[in-house]
């Protein structure tokens, strides 16, 4: 990995699956390309994707003991992750904004010089109701996957 504070390109897989209660699960996957950038001591991954024609910019922090995923554009959410914890976290899309309860599963990080993999497992609750549960998988490496 380069120099502290450096942006590396990598490519980025990303594969999530989600369970809204009482509904088939739904998986989304997506292929893009980012940056990893070391910071203070922690890993951070940085990517853009769009959806309904708008842009979301994603930030995750990498770190198996206190992840966390921002995401700001047309979609807002700060979804802080910690095994077996229970984390308040924030989501806003247009108009609509909460506060969440996000109860972390799983959580693992592996990082190598020029490849990782994040993953996580949680359910997310708002006010006091269950959203659905939700996986996430991001292979990322510096040239190809």
């Amino acid at each position: 990995m380069g120099t502290q504070n450096s942006a590396v390109p990598v490519k980025i897989k990303l594969k999530s699956a989600i369970q809204h209660p009482g509904q088939e699960t739904d998986v989304y996957e997506l292929e893009t390309e980012g940056t990893i950038v070391e910071k203070a001591g922690n890993r951070y991954l940085h990517y853009e994707e769009e959806q309904n024609r708008e842009l979301i910019k994603t930030m995750i922090k990498l770190n198996p003991d206190d992840a966390l995923v921002m995401r700001t554009g047309a979609i807002r959410m700060r979804l802080p992750l910690e095994l077996n914890g229970r984390r308040t976290g924030t989501y806003a899309n247009g108009p609509l904004a909460m506060d969440l309860l996000v109860v972390t599963k799983a959580l693992s990080v592996k990082n190598e010089q020029t490849t990782g993999e994040f993953h996580v497992h949680y359910d997310m609750h708002s006010e006091q109701s269950l959203l659905g549960t939700y996986q996430l998988t991001i292979h990322y490496a510096e040239g190809t996957l």
